[in-house]
Formats: structure tokens, sequence, C-alpha cells
């Protein structure tokens, strides 16, 4: 069995600030995601699951049409698995009515709200809709692990949805982190299998905010001959794990 930890902008600094060990494992750094002009979250896993640059076709879609992008299994790694589980990814099975809640409170938040009041009860609002999400998905996904799959993906966006708007607030960012630790601690203990934990970009301050960085961070429980890998990179990578 392999098991993918898939954690949208978690931030390699963030990691080494808040000593994350379960995240860290046996082998871990930074991606290059440099062929890509924009870290946008659609065209990086598009690009991973199908180990191809996928950025110019999801691009080309505009910025609300490209939320509907939804490979098919055979256009991806995952149909060489026998019985997969890919839980919430982006562009395969995410749940976009929680993208768009999540892009309406933004945009109130920045466009709409003409007081501080006003903007403190939308970030509210803004984090309890991220942190609920969060923790069904966690639920779902080591629910998943103790099922009769070869492969199990779960896609976590609680660090990159809580960090647009409070990666300033650190006291906010080391729980999410903790807790992202905590999950990957808790997946070695239901199944001691092959685990990739990867990110699609990082994340990097503006004031309060946060922001995609050039780069993404990686670990594998193994020690392996992956060295500053792209994220097209981890296709094949995980198809031929013995």
């Amino acid at each position: 069995m392999s098991i993918v930890f898939a954690i949208d902008a978690l931030e390699y600094e963030k990691v080494e600030e808040f000593d994350c060990e379960h995240l860290k494992q046996a082998t871990y750094g930074k991606t290059d995601i440099s062929e890509f002009d924009q870290p946008r979250t659609m065209v990086l896993w598009s690009s991973f699951m199908t180990g191809e640059n996928k950025e110019e076709e999801i691009l080309a879609k505009g910025d609300e049409e490209m939320w509907n992008t939804n490979f098919s299994l055979e256009e991806t790694f995952f149909s060489h698995f026998q019985n997969p589980k890919i839980i919430d990814l982006p562009g395969f099975s995410y749940d976009k009515e929680q993208h768009e809640k999540e892009r309406k409170l933004m945009k109130e938040f920045f466009e709409e709200a003409e007081t501080e009041e006003e903007k403190k009860e939308i970030r509210k609002k803004y984090n309890h809709h991220g942190l609920e999400h969060h923790r069904k998905i966690k639920d779902k996904f080591l629910e998943s692990l103790k099922k009769n799959h070869d492969f199990v993906l779960g896609y976590f966006s609680a660090a990159d949805v809580i960090g647009h708007l409070n990666f300033g607030n650190n006291t906010l960012m080391k729980m999410i982190y903790e807790d992202l630790d905590e999950i990957a601690e808790k997946i070695k203990e239901i199944r001691d299998e092959s685990l990739l934990i990867l990110s699609d970009h990082g994340m990097e301050g503006v004031g309060m905010f946060g922001d995609h960085n050039e780069y993404g961070f990686w670990s594998f429980d193994e020690e392996c001959d992956l060295k500053n890998p792209k994220l097209t990179d981890f296709a094949d990578f995980l198809v031929n794990l013995e």
C-alpha cells in the first residue's frame, strides 16, 4: 500500500520552525516548481497526478472555469493501482462547493467589508468554514486507511485556506501545523506503509496574509534518491515503489 498525505501550501520553513518531526520523515526537503510560471493550486495538483506539466491547459480555462477540471482515473497515475482512494483532490475529487464558499468569503473580506469589525467577523466565518472541512477530511482519510485500498491519497487544504488570511498569526498557524504533524503520526499508527507527504507550493508572509511561493515541501518515510524533485517526478516514483 502507498499513502500520499497531500497538504496544500505546507511551508518548509514553518515545518522547521515548529519542529514537525512526523512531517519531516527520513528524507525531506523542498520541491522544484520553477517550471511553472504561476504556482496555482489546480495547475500543480493536475501536473502531479498526470505526471505532466498541465499549466498551459489549466490556465487557458480562466480563473473560474479551471475549478471545473476533472481528470478521469485513466488520465492519472492512480489507474496503476487496483483499488485507489482519492479524497478531495483538486482536479479529481475536489469539493467545489467548499472552494466556492472560501472564494466568496475572501471576496467579502477584501472587496466588501468596510470596517475592521466586519473584517473580523468575515475572518471568523472563513476560519470556521476551513477548519470544519479540515476535520471532515481528516476523519475520512484516517478511516480510509483501515479499508482494503492499495493506494490512498488525502488532500488537506487548511494550511492554504487559513494561511491566506492568517499567515501572520503564528499561534493559529502553529496549531494547524501541529495538527497536520499529528495526522502524519496517526497514519503510521494505522498503516505502516510507504508514506509520501507532499505540498504543491509553500507560503510566504505578506503582513498578516499569506501568498504562494516558488517551492513546495516533500518527505518520504525511507531514504531515497529523489533530490529537489519536481512535482511531475512523483507519478513514476509512486507507481514503481516495491
